[in-house]
């Protein structure tokens, strides 16, 4: 019997129910375990409690909100746990393949402040990557200037990125002499000068409305989007042909929405909808996939 146990418990805890990676590779040695905790667990905060708030603040991720708002708030989304799952799920798929092509189960330790700070830090290394006193944190990313653009109408996301976004994004707004000013003249001066080069952008859009812009950009091969709010952005034309937000029957709550896959695989069909199980729904199932007796559950 070769399995996959995810935990997000800490070792601790494992410990105490006989359940850590030891105690259950006595008993599969093929099983392949993914520990997700807080902090590494041979670390010196490795029993120390951890949630998405937690991890966003010993991450770094808090202290770049700091520096771009003024304040030391947390993203409004669970992001740590969202991300740190992703990298359950691919560390998973790494080990099946190694032990699908003769390799062997082990123990995968997944902490989620080492995923973060690794995760922030691929756009924020920014000059300490070169020099032990190089300065952390990506200009570009962290201008308090770099804010959505308001229109004649609404509010836009409108990225001239390349040098030939950039001169025909000014021709647009009328202000072709803008794209032969030093500062401004290539993708690596508008990203050093952000702080000047944001509010100038920002100056810009006001004079056509968002769907105006947006017909500009898309004939110009700029990217742009208008900003929705999140009952907008899951219930546009675009979002409804995507069939991301389906609608399902549950067992016991009749209709509900549910989100389905948002990757496509040309070999494999999207999966139907399925609600979570009940609790205990599937103990006895995988009480005698493992060889144990049923009806010793009732005793714990």
């Amino acid at each position: 019997m070769q399995r996959v146990l995810i935990t997000n418990l800490r070792p601790q805890a494992l410990a105490k129910l006989r359940l850590g990676y030891h105690d259950v590779a006595a008993v599969n040695p093929g099983l392949i375990y993914a520990n997700a905790q807080g902090f590494r667990s041979d670390s010196r905060y490795g029993t120390r409690a951890a949630y998405d708030d937690i991890i966003q603040a010993a991450s770094g991720l808090v202290w770049l909100n700091h520096q771009v708002s003024g304040q030391p708030h947390y993203v409004p989304t669970v992001l740590a746990d969202k991300i740190c799952g992703m990298q359950i799920a691919q560390s998973v798929l790494a080990a099946l393949h190694h032990r699908e092509h003769g390799g062997t189960g082990q123990h995968i330790e997944v902490p989620m402040a080492d995923t973060m700070l690794a995760f922030n830090l691929v756009e924020h290394l920014g000059a300490a990557a070169l020099a032990t006193d190089g300065a952390f944190g990506s200009p570009r990313s962290l201008s308090p200037r770099r804010r959505a653009l308001r229109t004649a109408d609404g509010w836009m996301c409108i990225l001239p990125q390349s040098d030939r976004n950039w001169r025909d994004f000014t021709a647009f707004a009328g202000r072709p002499e803008l794209a032969a000013d030093p500062r401004f003249a290539t993708g690596p001066d508008r990203a050093r000068n952000a702080d000047a080069f944001y509010p100038l952008l920002a100056g810009l859009t006001g004079h056509h409305t968002s769907a105006q812009w947006q017909e500009f950009c898309d004939r110009a091969g700029i990217a742009a989007a208008p900003v929705l709010d999140l009952a907008s952005a899951a219930t546009t034309a675009y979002a409804r042909e995507g069939g991301l937000l389906r609608e399902a029957d549950h067992p016991t709550e009749g209709r509900y929405r549910v989100i389905g896959l948002p990757v496509r695989y040309s070999a494999y069909p999207e999966p139907e909808p399925r609600p979570c199980p009940a609790i205990g729904q599937h103990t006895e199932e995988v009480l005698r996939e493992a060889g144990f007796d049923p009806s010793w559950s009732a005793t714990w």
